[in-house]
């Protein structure tokens, strides 16, 4: 499911999007996903980046969130992976307030949740900004 509204405006993500859940926790809430129905293939390779607190690997909880904008996380991690960039970044991106996004975070617009000026923008030139952004991150992780 995709997100084509702005309804967030003004608006961020609940903080529990922002917990690490541990590899027995995210497939605890996966089957009760699929209980309610059919689950987006993508879910089969979530977002994982590692947690001391969870001794290895920890999936970020707003990958389950029913208002995710899947197919551009899909195309961040392409992004990312296509400058040779480990998905510990992309969490790292996607965790951080950004001025170009009104001071909210990747998370946040992966979401739907925009400020005025983003919502204003069309969705193409909105995934843009979003995808230029997370280039600049990677052109700074690289030098």
């Amino acid at each position: 499911m995709t997100n084509q509204t702005s309804q967030g405006i003004g608006e961020a993500a609940s903080p529990t999007c922002y917990v690490l859940l541990s590899s027995s926790e995210f497939k605890e809430r996966l089957v009760q996903l699929q209980r309610g129905g059919p689950v987006s293939d993508w879910l089969m390779d979530p977002l994982m980046t590692t947690s001391a607190g969870l001794r290895g690997e920890g999936y970020p909880a707003f990958q389950l969130d029913k208002r995710l904008n899947q197919a551009l996380l899909l195309k961040l991690r392409e992004l990312y992976r296509l400058h040779q960039t480990a998905d510990v970044f992309v969490w790292d991106f996607l965790r951080t307030r950004h001025k170009p996004l009104g001071g909210l975070t990747g998370v946040d617009f992966l979401l739907g949740f925009f400020t005025p000026a983003v919502a204003a923008m069309g969705l193409g030139e909105r995934e843009e900004h979003f995808l230029d952004l997370a280039l600049e991150e990677i052109g700074r992780l690289q030098q």
